[in-house]
């Protein structure tokens, strides 16, 4: 990994320079725009990561130049917190800087970062005309969540940005909750209603799928379905903590499916008469597509700016010998999940190596019964 550091006349980020000298990492370090833009014209690198003011201008808005210009480099923005609200950035660090955790975050991602930017990937997705939007509500709302003054009217306030969305929201409240003949109006009140993973997955679903390709022989309404079910499967299996983004990842999981079959009908046509419903027709992708819907998934939320914890868990889900590397967290919960809502045998290595034996069964239930 080749990294940017893009820092002010403060020099802001010269611990994080002496930080990379010491573990051997190749960088480069530049203070002003010009520099930088200098810099990233002239040398391909892998990560940039910037101050929070550079010249005037804000650290975001420098890092959403250079995804425009430089889509495959990872964003990181040393800011005053580490709230990720910013929608461009990958990671958001806040001073005084853990400089040993924003090394070792570079050092983990690289891998992924690495075979969701292969060329193929990249001129794949390039060459589609039209591609889904990043869930920006979403997005929003997954922020304020994780602040500790959150409450149902400031939530109700970014869900009512969108009139369409606050009518689904009150929708499925009235279908789903008894109102004694009253229709509910009040957003605030259906929110609390219907909780928070509810109202997560609704947004997020009536965002996604608001995208709706032509697509010959592909149902975005059960891909929908297919992805819900595995994100509240996931979410139940991890921490507290983790619920959220294990809820992201499981609605986004197969989200490079949607963009992998509109590069070309014909391919796409020959994928479908091959291919083995409800079966791992990973091979098959690359076999005619020459990458696959996990990759494709992974480079385009890399595009939307989401962390690398959540890309991980889009481009693995279909690889347990990979995810068996690390602790039990929301990529192996996407993974498994995703398995037993398509009614197929886990690896039976991943099971042994989680200590699952004792509770595949309740999980399969559950899967029987969300499917």
């Amino acid at each position: 990994m080749k990294v940017l550091l893009i820092d002010n006349v403060d020099g802001q980020l010269l611990a994080l320079k002496q930080a990379l000298t010491k573990s051997r990492t190749k960088f480069a370090h530049v203070t002003g725009l010009n520099a930088a833009v200098s810099a990233l014209s002239q040398h391909q690198f892998n990560v940039a990561i910037c101050a929070g003011m550079v010249d005037n201008s804000n650290g975001d808005t420098i890092l959403e130049m250079v995804s425009k210009k430089f889509p495959a480099i990872v964003r990181i923005l040393i800011d005053n917190t580490e709230q990720q609200t910013h929608s461009i950035a990958h990671y958001c660090f806040a001073q005084p800087l853990a400089c040993r955790v924003i090394v070792s975050t570079i050092t983990q991602l690289s891998n992924n970062n690495q075979a969701i930017t292969k060329d193929i990937i990249v001129k794949t997705i390039a060459n589609i005309k039209i591609l889904p939007s990043p869930p920006k509500v979403y997005m929003q709302l997954n922020a304020i969540l994780k602040e500790r003054n959150t409450d149902s009217h400031k939530i109700a306030q970014i869900i009512q940005q969108d009139p369409a969305l606050t009518a689904k929201v009150l929708q499925f409240s009235n279908n789903t909750f008894a109102t004694n003949g009253k229709p509910m109006m009040n957003i605030s009140d259906a929110i609390t209603k219907m909780g928070m993973d509810t109202l997560c997955c609704i947004v997020m679903t009536a965002e996604l799928f608001a995208y709706n390709p032509k697509i010959k022989d592909f149902s975005i309404l059960d891909e929908q379905l297919h992805c819900l079910a595995t994100a509240k499967l996931a979410a139940s299996m991890v921490k507290a903590e983790l619920k959220q983004d294990a809820m992201i990842a499981g609605l986004l999981h197969d989200i490079g499916k949607v963009v992998l079959f509109e590069v070309n009908e014909k391919l796409t046509a020959l994928f479908f008469t091959h291919r083995i419903n409800n079966d791992d027709n990973l091979a098959l992708e690359n076999k005619i597509f020459a990458t696959d819907h996990c990759h494709v998934g992974g480079y385009l939320l890399h595009m939307w700016g989401f962390s690398y914890d959540i890309i991980e868990a889009i481009v693995l889900h279909h690889s347990p010998e990979k995810l068996r590397q690390k602790s039990f967290g929301i990529a192996q919960a996407v993974y498994l999940a995703n398995v037993l809502i398509n009614k197929q045998t886990p690896e039976a290595e991943f099971i042994n190596h989680y200590k699952l034996t004792g509770v595949i069964d309740a999980l399969t239930q559950r899967a029987e019964k969300l499917a």
